[in-house]
């Protein structure tokens, strides 16, 4: 009675003093429950397809700032979704959650109490843990090579290769086609022609130059195998199962 009242008999006496009583049961009734209905039901629908999955993506609740607009705090879905006991939808100070702030008055005028709050060490995990999550799918669409595709290849067959004419050499028991850099080189060709058909892991790594953390990207594009055991093999070659050096 209370809700049928407020809801439509309200606006109507309103309406009435300004001598439009259809007026207020339409417009302050019929349309404002209509609207207040559809703003509602996004919650299930728009706060489930536009945004962010800020802490999970296990499922489909987001966080999204015009979603929270047209439902009144309740976009920051995903929030709600993995810590369900907490008050809040948003926890960030200039979210929109009118709702959130709403339920703090209350409390400060005594209507409100025991309100939840969910751990903020474990609020904070959980974002750092999805944000991790992102950020290796992204970095795996970015890495050039995946090793677990690369072929395996006995030292003998890496020498073989560059006696046929390859420009490779290996690092950290990968095996790298740098064929295709050596005019490119900053340190000049004589370098790389230095470490082709060896182990240049000590040169790479400070022996001749500290390399920086674009060479490493950089050089994680020209991968084109891995050497069994991780390099040359002493025990193969006393069994004569390794080829001669390089000259």
């Amino acid at each position: 009675m209370i809700a049928l009242s407020t809801a439509y008999i309200l606006p109507c006496c309103i309406g009435g003093l300004w001598g439009d009583w259809w007026g207020g049961f339409v417009y302050a009734g019929i349309i404002r429950t209509f609207l207040v209905q559809q703003s509602t039901f996004c919650v299930n629908s728009i706060a489930h397809w536009l945004g962010d999955h800020t802490y999970d993506d296990r499922n489909s609740p987001r966080d999204h700032l015009f979603t929270a607009l047209i439902t009144l705090g309740e976009g920051y879905h995903n929030f709600h979704h993995e810590f369900p006991s907490d008050y809040r939808n948003a926890i960030v100070w200039y979210q929109y959650d009118p709702t959130k702030w709403m339920i703090w008055v209350w409390k400060q005028v005594g209507l409100a109490h025991n309100l939840k709050l969910f751990r903020r060490a474990e609020i904070e995990k959980g974002k750092l843990q999805q944000d991790q999550k992102k950020l290796d799918l992204t970095l795996a669409k970015l890495r050039s090579t995946n090793l677990q595709l690369l072929p395996v290849m006995e030292w003998s067959e890496y020498l073989d290769q560059v006696r046929k004419g390859r420009s490779w050499l290996t690092i950290a028991g990968l095996v790298y086609d740098v064929g295709t850099f050596v005019e490119e080189h900053p340190g000049g060709r004589s370098m790389i022609y230095s470490g082709i058909g060896k182990d240049a892991t000590a040169m790479f790594h400070g022996g001749v130059y500290n390399h920086s953390n674009a060479a490493h990207q950089l050089l994680a594009t020209m991968q084109v195998g891995i050497i069994r055991g991780g390099g040359e093999v002493e025990i193969l070659k006393r069994h004569g199962k390794c080829g001669p050096p390089l000259k």
